[in-house]
């Protein structure tokens, strides 16, 4: 392709969107199929505790027969029952989100080249990380983490070892989001939302095409966004992108971004209230992108955003950049989160990072100021 020519948005080859491709299941499936392993039954003899047909739950863990379709009455039955059974909530709750994950992907792949910029489902709510974690599962095999320690999700067996996209459904659905994110508004809330959440889902389809477009859409994003400039939506979609091509191997556009459009009080706000609600820490649902410069960073704690931080400073993460800047942003906003026993275990994985110097000039003089915060604490 030339080097200054726009990937066309096209469909897969012989794909055709089915009428009922709402009723999607391949996700919740193998989130049941994990919680059946996890509570220790086999098929025939969770069938039985349910009172259904095993033929029936074989369908549902396999998306033949889409678990959202049944009844609600019956769905609280299973889950009640898994929840006796020994399940874990956090696995229950896996379950809720991964009938959403289905909902998306039946939305996506039933939908023509037309796309609806109002009832689209990245334009209603701001989505989460377990959420985003199922539907990346079908694009890059993995599972997320709180299915992968239980060990049973990762068995191979006749279904697969979890939900698959066939070649052209990745196609499909890969074209309509390039589609959503080029159509939506720029000049609205609303519209961001949906360009921004487009363009970061597009990011787990691995093709060369796609890998082409997002660094085409992030180029345009960031010429409308000013350096330095106070934050806006479009700032919100410039940070996706820049998250998207780290994902893809560049290893510029997380610093680059950092150096550009991390300037203010109110982008660094809004960086540290996104990581936030990405990890769970903002509990409640949020509709729009503003909710970033909208909250008080001190309605959440920060214990857990520390905890991920930490555990992220690893040269081989991509994200190592924003991770480093945003631990440093994190301890010179929230001094209290560190005692004698958190910067004990953290110092040394500190000092193995500035050891390994493959980080940025920037993340290195913000580590150093992370190390002497820690040295405090444990002086304290």
């Amino acid at each position: 392709m030339p080097k200054n020519s726009r990937p066309t948005l096209t469909t897969g080859q012989g794909f055709s969107a089915a009428p009922d491709s709402e009723r999607e299941g391949r996700v919740s499936g193998h989130v049941l199929k994990a919680l059946r392993r996890a509570v220790g039954h086999t098929q025939e003899s969770l069938a039985e505790r349910i009172g259904v047909d095993v033929s029936t739950l074989q369908g549902w863990e396999s998306g033949r027969r889409p678990l959202m379709a049944v009844s609600t009455g019956q769905y609280f039955r299973l889950r009640h029952l898994l929840h006796r059974l020994g399940a874990a909530p956090r696995l229950l709750t896996q379950l809720d989100t991964a009938l959403e994950a289905d909902r998306f992907l039946g939305y996506v792949l039933g939908a023509g080249r037309t796309v609806d910029l109002e009832s689209h489902p990245l334009a209603t709510w701001v989505i989460t990380r377990p959420f985003t974690d199922l539907v990346a599962w079908p694009f890059i095999g993995v599972a997320p983490a709180v299915l992968a320690e239980t060990g049973s999700s990762v068995r191979r067996g006749p279904t697969g070892s979890g939900p698959e996209l066939a070649a052209d459904e990745r196609q499909h659905i890969s074209a309509h989001l390039r589609a959503a994110a080029e159509q939506a508004s720029r000049d609205t809330v609303k519209g961001s939302l949906l360009r921004r959440q487009a363009h970061y889902v597009t990011g787990f389809d691995t093709s060369a095409e796609t890998a082409e477009w997002l660094a085409v859409m992030q180029g345009a994003e960031k010429r409308r966004l000013r350096a330095a400039a106070e934050w806006s939506p479009s700032w919100a979609v410039v940070r996706s992108g820049a998250h998207s091509l780290a994902r893809k191997g560049d290893t510029e556009a997380l610093p680059e971004f950092i150096d550009a459009h991390v300037s203010t009080d109110a982008c660094e706000t809004a960086n540290l209230n996104y990581w936030a609600y990405w990890l769970g820490e903002v509990a409640d649902p949020q509709l729009a992108d503003t909710f970033m410069v909208e909250l008080d960073v001190d309605a959440w704690r920060g214990d857990r955003m520390l905890n991920h931080l930490t555990g992220k400073l690893d040269p081989a993460n991509p994200y190592v950049d924003i991770v480093v800047h945003s631990l440093w942003a994190l301890i010179i906003r929230k001094p209290g989160l560190l005692d004698d026993r958190n910067a004990a275990s953290t110092t040394p994985i500190v000092l193995r990072l500035l050891d390994e110097g493959t980080v940025s000039q920037r993340s290195r003089r913000e580590l150093e100021a992370v190390l002497y915060a820690l040295r405090m604490a444990q002086r304290r």
